[in-house]
């Protein structure tokens, strides 16, 4: 997990009896932040309960991670933000050590459930699945607990229920990751973000959006937000701050131009929103790039 910050709850599995457990945290950003390469000794489990980011793995490409799903990262998998970035998203993970002689203790799984958790996990690559109903509610319970705990509460009824809850997302995180998942992406949702994406140049309105599918505003954004973990506008701007790090990468327009041709009506707004999901400016951007 990265190193704590300002919006970062952090603790160690021994702070609450839980040896299995490296390291728990939750993290809310509303702006990009820079994660570099790095690998964990154990297994690292990702909750994205909101917005979305991708993941960078030297052996096995990059993985997209929206809202309502979860990724896990094997041991010893160097891995980092797409482009050193995590884009701004609300998450939960940790990573733990199934082999670990004194894992099992106070926790359910005898050494015989670890073994075979470790085998099941160490033989699959890199791999997303969505988050059920009852995994999304356990995630939320953590970050919860997370927060009470950090904010002083660290009674032995909270280390409880940390652990305990920590153990119910393993086990639902196991059954799921042996479960072939459907496309999560519903018609509607695929034909919102194609019109996005042809339309990025354009003053876009939702409305107008929401017109083009037949439906109504709070049903579209119900629908697209279900299947992304996105607002319409959040994908939007992602989508136009993708394109122009492309241009900012590979051609000599000007920022201004860059902006006007990824959807921007000025610089300035358009400087604002790239430092927000890229973690520094447009001139930044292209200067590190240029080392």
């Amino acid at each position: 997990m990265p190193r704590p910050t300002d919006n970062h709850e952090q603790i160690s599995g021994r702070e609450i009896g839980l040896p299995l457990v490296a390291v728990v945290g939750s993290i809310r950003t509303r702006s990009a932040q820079r994660i570099a390469w790095h690998s964990h000794e154990g297994f690292e489990l990702i909750f994205l309960i909101d917005g979305g980011t991708a993941y960078q793995f030297q052996e096995h490409g990059m993985l997209s991670l929206n809202g309502g799903q979860f990724l896990l990262v094997p041991a010893g998998a160097p891995h980092r933000g797409k482009q050193d970035i995590r884009m701004p998203s609300t998450l939960c993970g940790f990573v733990f050590h199934s082999l670990s002689k004194s894992s099992v203790k106070n926790s359910v799984f005898t050494a015989s459930d670890l073994r075979r958790l470790g085998k099941e996990m160490g033989a699959s690559p890199p791999v997303v699945r969505s988050m059920s109903r009852d995994m999304r509610t356990l995630v939320t319970r953590l970050a919860e607990l997370l927060q009470q705990y950090k904010q002083g509460d660290t009674s032995a009824e909270t280390k409880t229920s940390l652990r305990a809850t920590i153990c119910l997302i393993i086990v639902e995180a196991t059954r799921l990751l042996k479960t072939r998942q459907k496309a999560d992406a519903t018609q509607v949702a695929a034909a919102a973000q194609a019109f996005l994406r042809a339309h990025y140049t354009d003053p876009v309105q939702i409305p107008d959006l929401a017109a083009h599918l037949g439906l109504s505003r709070a049903r579209m954004h119900e629908v697209f937000k279900a299947a992304t973990g996105l607002s319409p506008n959040d994908f939007l701007q992602r989508h136009r701050i993708e394109l122009a790090r492309e241009q900012l990468a590979n051609s000599r327009l000007t920022i201004t131009d860059i902006a006007m041709a990824t959807g921007f009506n000025s610089s300035q707004y358009f400087s604002k929103v790239f430092q927000k999901y890229s973690g520094m400016t447009p001139s930044e951007y292209r200067t590190e790039l240029c080392h």
